[in-house]
């Protein structure tokens, strides 16, 4: 019996292989993303704001809890720990730039783009999207969503792409496993580029419809076992952990009893998720920049783009030429469903901007597809034209976010010094007494007048820097006052709150930065934001 000599790959063999594998178009995807992100967001990377999660979550943050493991998403706290649990945005929007031009390269070699013009606007919508925006502010979780899309898009390299093609199966399930432990949400990433690429496989007529059915029942049995190590992983963790799953959004509800009743439902949800992120403001604000005109050209040019590739199939068999026109038609119609896949699956949610990580798929694709038509040059034209228009909108309302959201935070920290004085000076007040914020800084203590609140991304960057539920203001007032001021404020129990905020002298108190805003209140210093605060229960 002869013995196999093993052979070992040396570190000069591997980079060698990857550095062929690494040709121009790629390095030209991953060094556009790389500069733009930074060019784009580099208010994110020279400012401290974030939203009201990453306030209440960051800046003293040492990692994910036990929240984030009842919502299933401990995958959350490994890859955090690449920043060592540092969440600050210099940190998070560096380490988020970088995974998204890794991310971007994989993309481009996915739908096998040649084209310069594919690249840059495929690196462009990676590092601009609406989504990305609002992801860099909960700064607590935006590397490890990042990480998410790479992860998501990786299921798929490794079935479409990756040459060891048993090892590649085993690997995109447990990408797929880890994805859905991170934000289940971005599921979508991974169904989506599976029916866009078999898409681009059917129209480019290189592969037989068995070989374009057969990558997708591998994409169904990865994503099936993905799945089922992902249970068995978070039931394992929660009972070693002593939880139980979080009813937060309907996760402890998921069956396949409830998602076969609500089908007819959610699946024109996913068809109302996927217009409205386009050409609505019921995600992102659109209608601020005409944006939806831009989107609406686009989507008509991508039309008569894929009606002339659906013709021009390169099959001399009639009949399956007509297979996979027809294939290929059903395919383009479910994009919405494979998008928003999450809508079918947990029964009563939509997309919100953080969620719609998927949408901006269809613009690598649609460019992938104006590739495989040779003719169509005005098309091409009118394409390029609306989404420079798009990509041109994007960059200018995420940085009027930031500068907003700059703005909110200024007015919270000279609102909030006002108010540690009047605080200070009030009758009685003691080192140490404790403190009742009666709701938080909003619009009725310090008016928005700047229109630049009218041109944010969406409605994330209109809200005050203080959570609105009970727990999230308090925990967010006691976050800023410690970090931005050096004070440790103590306020006052549930119930005590509860008693106070209710009573007859809270009632009659003004509206803070009036006079009888502040007073003493059975030994506590009460603070009136609001004429009705949250209660704790």
């Amino acid at each position: 019996m002869k013995i196999k000599k093993i052979e070992f790959i040396t570190p000069e063999k591997v980079l060698d292989k990857f550095l062929d594998w690494f040709d121009k178009n790629k390095r030209l995807a991953f060094i556009l993303t790389l500069l733009i992100g930074i060019i784009a967001h580099i208010t994110m990377i020279t400012e401290t704001i974030m939203s009201q999660d990453g306030l209440w979550n960051s800046m003293d943050y040492s990692r994910p809890g036990a929240w984030e493991k009842t919502l299933g998403r401990w995958g959350i706290e490994i890859i955090e720990r690449f920043n060592y649990f540092i969440s600050i945005p210099t940190v998070s929007t560096i380490s988020c730039i970088l995974i998204l031009a890794i991310t971007a390269v994989l993309i481009v070699d996915l739908f096998d783009l040649k084209s310069k013009v594919s690249i840059i606007f495929t690196s462009l919508i990676m590092i601009l999207t609406p989504t990305l925006t609002v992801t860099l502010i909960y700064i607590y979780t935006s590397f490890a969503y990042c990480f998410n899309f790479l992860i998501s898009t990786l299921v798929i390299w490794f079935i479409y792409k990756f040459k060891h093609k048993k090892l590649g199966l085993i690997l995109a399930s447990l990408c797929f496993m880890f994805s859905l432990s991170i934000y289940q949400s971005y599921i979508g990433i991974s169904i989506g580029l599976c029916v866009m690429i078999s898409i681009i496989d059917l129209l480019k007529g290189e592969k037989t419809i068995k070989e374009i059915l057969l990558n997708i029942l591998k994409t169904v049995c990865c994503v099936i076992i993905g799945g089922i190590l992902y249970y068995i992983a978070t039931i394992v963790i929660l009972k070693f952990s002593n939880l139980e799953l979080s009813s937060y959004k309907g996760a402890n509800n998921i069956s396949i009893l409830g998602i076969l009743v609500g089908l007819k439902t959610t699946i024109f949800q996913t068809y109302t998720d996927f217009f409205s992120f386009f050409l609505k403001d019921t995600i992102v604000y659109n209608s601020n920049y005409r944006r939806e005109v831009m989107y609406a050209v686009f989507f008509v040019v991508f039309a008569v783009a894929t009606i002339i590739s659906l013709i021009s199939i390169k099959e001399e068999n009639k009949k399956i030429k007509i297979s996979k026109i027809l294939l290929a038609t059903l395919f383009i119609l479910v994009i919405p469903i494979a998008l928003n896949i999450i809508d079918i699956l947990v029964v009563g949610t939509k997309m919100y901007t953080l969620t719609t990580a998927q949408m901006i798929l269809i613009i690598p694709f649609a460019f992938a597809i104006f590739e495989l038509i040779n003719k169509g040059i005005i098309l091409k034209w009118i394409a390029i034209i609306s989404c420079v228009g798009i990509m041109g909108t994007y960059y200018i309302a995420t940085n009027t976010s930031y500068a907003t959201l700059k703005m909110t935070y200024n007015q919270a920290y000279s609102t909030t010094m006002r108010i540690i004085d009047r605080i200070e000076n009030t009758e009685g007040y003691y080192n140490g007494c404790k403190i009742v914020f009666g709701g938080i800084v909003g619009n009725d203590n310090y008016p928005r007048t700047s229109a630049l609140y009218n041109y944010v991304v969406d409605p994330t960057f209109r809200t005050p820097v203080f959570h609105g539920t009970y727990n999230g203001s308090i925990e967010t007032w006691l976050k800023f006052i410690k970090v931005f001021y050096g004070l440790d404020i103590p306020v006052v129990s549930p119930e005590t709150y509860a008693e106070v905020v209710t009573s007859d002298e809270f009632k009659e108190m003004t509206i803070f930065p009036d006079k009888d805003s502040v007073k003493m209140i059975n030994g506590n210093i009460v603070v009136k934001f609001m004429e009705e605060p949250w209660l704790p229960f």
